[in-house]
């Protein structure tokens, strides 16, 4: 499938609360970029996410997968604070599927020394911060700590959804993730 796992349709729409009508520019946006779905991730919210998954059930029948999710600050204190957004993906099966987002922002030192097992990819390429990525090092805290590498859009605009996306089956991310 392809996916675009990292979107903020809220944000990109200007919309506090999905209609019919926003979800379907939602819908288009994703069809138009030959997706077969998205991942809506709004900042520290999965309310919108939910609302938009329920409208293209009922209004569009199922025409896109939406996943819900949201992205999150994660907090470490150790020998540095650090500091990275996590994204939350909701599952079929109660599970839950995490990810570090744009890795190289905000800088937090040693990403690897913070990595748990509550974390199960990284995103490679987003264009929203891709300049400030170090794509080697991120490739090898991947194989280092066995994550999924992933690219999003991190879409704040409906024209940018499906910059990037995976190629990627859910059941894959199923595999990984962990009960709700």
């Amino acid at each position: 499938m392809k996916l675009d796992l990292h979107t903020h349709c809220r944000e990109a729409t200007g919309c506090p609360r999905p209609t019919p009508d926003i979800v379907g520019r939602i819908v288009s946006a994703v069809k138009s970029r030959g997706l077969d779905g998205i991942a809506i991730t709004e900042h520290y919210t999965d309310a919108y996410a939910y609302e938009v998954k329920e409208i293209v059930h009922r209004h569009f029948h199922d025409a896109i997968l939406v996943i819900p999710g949201k992205e999150v600050d994660k907090v470490f204190i150790g020998v540095e604070k650090g500091l990275f957004h996590l994204v939350e993906l909701y599952l079929p099966g109660d599970v839950t599927f995490r990810f570090v987002a744009h890795p190289g922002h905000p800088h937090i030192g040693d990403l690897g020394s913070r990595i748990d097992g509550d974390i199960h990819g990284l995103e490679l390429r987003n264009p929203q911060h891709d300049h400030e990525m170090d794509r080697g090092m991120i490739r090898a805290l991947a194989r280092r700590h066995d994550l999924i590498l992933l690219t999003n859009s991190d879409a704040h605009s409906l024209a940018d959804i499906g910059t990037y996306y995976n190629e990627i089956e859910v059941d894959d991310l199923c595999a990984r993730a962990r009960p709700i």
